[in-house]
């Protein structure tokens, strides 16, 4: 993929974008989706037992998926047959997952799950990831989860070990960073991420992609078929000497400036935030996506 297409790491095109188990899926009933492969991209900092039980889960899902850990500190060590990528420095989330994808991407991978390492997947993740994007067509698909955004979190959170998927995708105003299944189509119409704008953190770039792909005609899912735990900012916690708070202070101030300049005050809302909380609202029946409503990024 990296040798076929050209995509900027952050550099505006114009002003709102950059250029650019087997088991699980037998017990999904997959159909269509035989010989996709995709490339899962995890940036890392540190806390590799957390990595190394990730990837457990992952590679349940060896037939459907390839990975590529973005070693942020230089020292991770690996456990399988996962491709390491080793920056001379720190790039954060958001240029260490377009270095990820940049590389690592090959022609035969249909697209690319930007994955963080403190989270645990459900059984036939990668799987409902595929099935949503070839039913819907959409743009971006991401998990339910047990984390903070309520348009995609479970209303009664459960273990990753005991969640039952269920084949219903609804549309979402933008996708959590934390895990976003991006078609290589995608990328290929609207670039990677804006790692130049929401250095050094990141923050805020994911909601960037997210209003980005909508601009470009394509809608955004998340499914109920795959889900998540996500163990909140555990990175954050231990990368800075001054630890959470030292984290959103570099963070959160980039994220307002960034989206501001790119999307107006009132991008929260076009983000699906109220802006007096700050939240978007759970989904209803009233979002559920079928294949008719959605962008054809899948043909």
């Amino acid at each position: 993929m990296a040798r076929e297409l050209t995509w900027s790491l952050g550099r505006p095109a114009s002003r709102h974008g950059t250029t650019g188990p087997k088991e699980s899926a037998e017990h999904l009933r997959l159909r269509g989706i035989d010989g996709d492969r995709v490339l899962v991209v995890v940036p890392v900092h540190g806390h590799h037992q957390m990595t190394h039980a990730l990837l457990a889960d992952v590679r349940r899902e060896s037939a459907l998926a390839d990975v590529v850990i973005v070693d942020n500190r230089g020292d991770y060590p690996t456990i399988g047959d996962e491709q390491v990528l080793r920056p001379s420095s720190n790039l954060g989330w958001a240029a260490g997952t377009n270095l990820g994808t940049l590389e690592g991407g090959r022609s035969d991978h249909v697209g690319f799950v930007w994955l963080n390492n403190d989270t645990r997947l459900s059984a036939g993740f990668v799987a409902g990831l595929l099935q949503c994007w070839r039913t819907t067509g959409a743009g971006m698909v991401g998990p339910f989860y047990d984390c903070h955004w309520a348009h995609q979190r479970l209303r009664r959170p459960v273990p990753v070990e005991r969640y039952r998927p269920r084949a219903v995708h609804f549309s979402a105003p933008f996708l959590d960073g934390t895990c976003m299944f991006v078609p290589a189509q995608t990328i290929a119409a609207i670039g990677l991420l804006d790692a130049e704008t929401f250095s050094p953190i990141g923050w805020g770039a994911e909601v960037d992609y997210s209003l980005r792909a909508r601009a470009a005609g394509l809608d955004l899912a998340v499914t109920r078929l795959s889900y998540l735990h996500h163990d909140k900012s555990a990175t954050g916690r231990t990368i800075f000497e001054g630890g959470l708070i030292e984290y959103a202070t570099r963070g959160y101030p980039v994220l307002m400036e960034g989206l501001c300049r790119k999307w107006g005050d009132d991008w929260r809302r076009a983000a699906g935030m109220d802006p007096s909380t700050s939240q978007t609202r759970p989904l209803g029946r009233d979002a559920r996506l079928r294949r008719s409503q959605a962008s054809p990024a899948a043909q």
